[in-house]
């Protein structure tokens, strides 16, 4: 007899065993003298009499039972021989653990599905069928032994480097052997296996990638792992508070990330990137002044949320199975979240702890709509609603950020040592052929001005002039552009404007590092404001 035709018999045999028990046979039922009612006279003889089929039906009626249950057209599997292939021995296996644990003496379903996970981690399959499993919390114990060759095959193929069509039950499944690190020598290796996860997967299946969010930072604050970054909001949080040490586009798009209104999408932006991204950074350096000297507010905070401390659930929705305890102490995760453990007990610490979108994109499209006002741009833009005082200082950082730029786009007229020996040779060329012997005077022209004699007492003396590296002559225009007099008596005597200043800007250069008179487009020479004070000083030491 072969094989086929034993299992066919048995099964028969089973089924018939499997009916006697739900449905036993039916007893004749013992009836007293006289406990029943006589019938009423007046009933027919068709009434008392019933066919012999009728009959029949009735008694059959009282040994076996009726199910309500109405049953459709079903699909016949694709492989018919699928259900008697038999469960492979180490299957079978696993399903003998027990989940009890050593250390304490009791059974969890965390101690079982971790001893099943590392009975299985090196197991192989290559089954055949399709099979869709709709478990919510997949485990090795509830999954029926087609799901679970199903989702073995599938692991089998991913771990082999391919792509395999998956469903919500087997990644969770295998992300709960990540955390657990079933079938990973190392945190590390796990911890990379997670990533990849997230990336392969995530964007197809949105409530497996929600969960490996959440589970990520867990996992490397459990095994104290340097944690990488992956999510967009957190990374434009920690770029918004380090704003110094990443570039001005950089912090258009982190503030981008967590608003409300895009301005990486605005017109004015698409047209001025560079100088919508710079102004942008002034305004927010501003807004952070504003708030700590006049509100006593951090800026920071109120777009990102205050500090929120809170205690955590490490893992919460995974199966995961706390096998050594963990010692006390803090891990900060990143700048904007610390992990405390404390006998057990997981706290979190987070700063910016919820982006006001609302709030970030108030300051981004007035920031806008400030700006078009600025350039004229075509395309009007309404502000949006800020704070009492917040759109004054946007406005007027936007104006000083223009007045500053004409500053520093000034001409600035920078001559090498060679161009300057030249000019000074010709200058004094110059001075020579204006100078008259000293036996010549020149007639007083009509139109000149005689001066008074001036006292030999009343002669100023040398000691009195300021001791720096100057001729008498650059000294006296340095004197007159401090103090606002007229330097046309340095003309009169012959003597060049622009020779003077490049005199003055290059024996000065060592003590301010920059040259301190700017020649306008008029030949006018002109102190530059920031350093008036400095040159007060010296003049008067």
């Amino acid at each position: 007899m072969g094989l086929m035709n034993v299992l066919e018999r048995l099964l028969r045999e089973a089924g018939k065993a499997y009916l006697d028990e739900i449905v036993p046979a039916s007893k004749p039922k013992k009836s007293a003298s006289g406990s029943r009612r006589k019938t009423s006279s007046k009933k027919t003889a068709s009434a008392v009499k019933k066919p012999a089929a009728q009959s029949a039906r009735r008694k059959k009626s009282r040994t076996t039972s009726h199910s309500a249950t109405v049953y459709t057209d079903q699909a016949i599997l694709s492989n018919p021989f699928a259900a008697f292939t038999p469960v492979p021995q180490q299957l079978r296996q696993m399903r003998t653990l027990s989940g009890y644990n050593n250390l304490d003496g009791t059974r969890s379903i965390e101690n079982l599905f971790y001893q099943q996970g590392i009975f299985m981690e090196q197991y192989t399959d290559d089954y055949p069928e399709s099979v869709q499993c709709d478990r919510s919390i997949p485990m090795y114990y509830n999954m029926k032994d087609h799901e679970l060759r199903a989702y073995f095959t599938w692991r089998t193929r991913y771990r082999q480097g391919a792509l395999p069509p998956a469903q919500n039950a087997f990644l969770l499944l295998y992300a709960y052997e990540i955390l657990n690190l079933i079938g990973f020598p190392t945190a590390e290796q796990a911890y990379d296996a997670l990533g990849n996860l997230l990336r392969d997967y995530g964007e197809q299946f949105p409530a497996v990638k929600k969960s490996l969010l959440r589970w990520t930072p867990d996992f490397a604050a459990y095994y104290r792992l340097p944690y990488r970054l992956d999510y967009e909001k957190e990374a434009a949080a920690i770029t918004v508070l380090r704003h110094s040490a990443h570039t001005a586009e950089e912090l258009l798009l982190a503030l981008n990330q967590l608003s409300k209104y895009h301005i990486k999408d605005s017109k004015l932006y698409l047209a001025e990137k560079q100088k919508v991204a710079e102004l942008l950074k002034a305004v927010y350096q501003a807004m952070l002044t504003y708030y700590a000297e006049q509100k006593g507010l951090s800026f920071s905070a109120y777009l990102l949320g205050e500090q929120k401390r809170e205690q955590h659930i490490m893992f919460e929705g995974a199966m995961f199975c706390y096998r050594t305890p963990q010692k006390d102490g803090s891990y900060r995760l990143s700048p904007l979240c610390v992990y405390h453990c404390c006998k057990g007990q997981w706290v979190t610490e987070k700063f910016c702890s919820a982006p006001h979108t609302d709030r970030v994109g108030a300051l981004l499209r007035t920031f806008d709509s400030f700006l078009r006002e600025k350039l004229k741009f075509k395309n009007k833009l309404k502000a949006g609603e800020l704070p009492e005082g917040d759109a004054e200082i946007i406005r007027q950082t936007i104006d000083a950020w223009f007045v500053e730029q004409e500053r520093k786009n000034a001409p600035v007229i920078t001559l090498n040592e060679a161009e300057l020996a030249e000019i000074r040779k010709a200058a004094a060329h110059t001075t020579d052929m204006l100078t008259l012997p000293e036996d010549e005077e020149p007639e007083p022209s009509a139109a000149a001005a005689v001066p008074e004699p001036i006292d030999d007492d009343e002669e100023a003396d040398d000691s009195e002039i300021p001791d720096l590296p100057l001729s008498k002559p650059a000294m006296a225009l340095l004197i007159c552009l401090v103090t606002g007099e007229s330097y046309q008596p340095l003309i009169d005597a012959g003597q060049m404007i622009s020779v003077l200043v490049d005199e003055i800007n290059e024996n000065l250069y060592d003590s301010f590092g920059d040259t301190i008179i700017e020649m306008q487009d008029d030949e006018t020479p002109v102190l530059i404001a920031d350093y008036l004070d400095d040159v007060k000083g010296m003049l008067e030491t």
